[in-house]
């Protein structure tokens, strides 16, 4: 993954309200909307995370949607493209102003003409002597006879030419079939691409929604894509942020489309920032009753969409 750097800042906050009634803008020293006359209206300073630009409640440590700082500063994009830009146009000015006497200056003493003249002259190269060979025939001597004597010839003997050998042929395998027996076909097996599971879709409690009360009964309500098998599990996971304002996570295994939230983790949660982030995906175990978020899994499907609800 791509590494980032954090940069602390300061985000303004946003001091207007809206009012839950009507939807309306209002100031937060009203104590009704001036719209719809609502009133006794709580409000809930709100920043925007610099990471995924969604509003959260401004004392949140962690943004709820991305679990990352929402007061750093993270590098976009376009920041590069924007110092790529720059540091074109500062090229192109130093070139117009210095670099074309910089350069003409450094090719003053330069003369292409002679260096062509210098690659073109020829190189000496050693010439062999040619060597002449006579070849001198010498005649058979003569046998003495009762004959009277004749003219004597001398007989010249012409070298013969050597043989030059021929390139013997080189031999090519060839396949034969052999008459009744088939030539054997190559088959290819195509290997099957496992096709995910689609994640299930969440249903209850909404993105958004507040829970009212420490004793509220809050269930995690989801709809299956499809059955499951054996061991395969609907792994439910939610985020928050403990007492000492670390982020953790708590893991449940079920079978149904449905699990109840437990009512004690109201009290092991951070007073500023009761917001709770939940998914669901489709796994595979080989435990007979996984519990934890540290058992052994093989995720079947991608995660859901996933949606935030606050209890207070």
């Amino acid at each position: 993954m791509r590494e980032r750097i954090a940069i602390t800042i300061v985000c303004v906050a946003d001091f207007s309200i809206r009012c839950p009634d009507c939807g309306k803008r209002m100031s937060v020293d009203d104590l009704k909307c001036p719209a719809c006359g609502y009133g006794n209206v709580t409000h809930t300073p709100r920043i925007r995370c610099n990471y995924c630009a969604r509003r959260i409640p401004a004392s949140a440590a962690v943004c709820p949607n991305c679990q990352h700082n929402p007061r750093a500063f993270y590098w976009k994009r376009w920041y590069a493209l924007a110092l790529l830009g720059a540091a074109l146009c500062a090229a192109i000015i130093f070139f117009a102003t210095v670099g074309a006497d910089f350069f003409g200056a450094s090719l003053n003493g330069f003369d292409p003409l002679r260096v062509i003249a210098l690659a073109a002259t020829p190189t000496a190269s050693a010439t062999l002597r040619p060597i002449t060979v006579i070849i001198t025939a010498t005649p058979r001597p003569a046998t003495a006879t009762l004959a009277p004597p004749t003219q004597a010839h001398v007989a010249t003997v012409t070298p013969r030419a050597t043989d030059t050998p021929a390139a013997s042929p080189t031999v090519t395998p060839t396949l034969t079939q052999i008459s009744g027996l088939p030539l054997p076909t190559a088959t290819f097996t195509a290997i099957p691409t496992p096709i995910p599971a689609p994640p299930p879709e969440l249903v209850a409690p909404t993105d958004g929604e507040r829970v009212q009360g420490a004793n509220k009964r809050i269930t995690l309500k989801f709809q299956p894509a499809q059955p499951i098998g054996m061991q395969e599990w609907y792994r439910v996971q939610v985020d928050y942020l403990d007492r000492m304002g670390q982020p953790v996570s708590w893991c449940a295994f079920t079978k149904a489309s449905a699990l109840e939230f437990p009512r004690d983790l109201f009290d092991e949660t951070s007073p500023n920032v009761r917001s709770f982030l939940w998914r669901v995906n489709v796994v595979r175990s080989t435990q007979v009753a996984p519990a934890t978020c540290d058992a052994p899994y093989q995720s079947l499907s991608v995660p859901s969409e996933a949606w935030t609800f606050y209890w207070y």
